[in-house]
């Protein structure tokens, strides 16, 4: 279940909770996989396998544990989106 900012679970539109989405990705690429939709390579959480889960999670910890990643023009001005982000 998708949660907020502030850890709360997030309300769709229909009033039921939001599932997250999961990628799920082979490490070869094959052609045919061009013509596959997204949906083949997401899932929700509720369809993962306990493993799978605690492997994403694990995923999940050590990204947010990356520096995060600035983007500065020639003179080291930080480059931002015009809503300052």
């Amino acid at each position: 279940t998708k949660k907020d900012g502030a850890g709360q679970v997030v309300i769709g539109p229909q009033g039921a909770p939001v599932e997250e989405e999961y990628a799920k990705f082979s490490f070869k690429w094959i052609k045919d996989y061009y013509l596959l939709e997204s949906k083949h390579f997401t899932f929700k959480r509720f369809e993962l396998g306990p493993d799978e889960v605690a492997d994403y999670d694990k995923l999940v910890a050590f990204v947010a544990t990356f520096p995060t990643n600035l983007w500065e023009d020639s003179d080291g001005n930080l480059l931002m989106a015009t809503d300052g982000c």
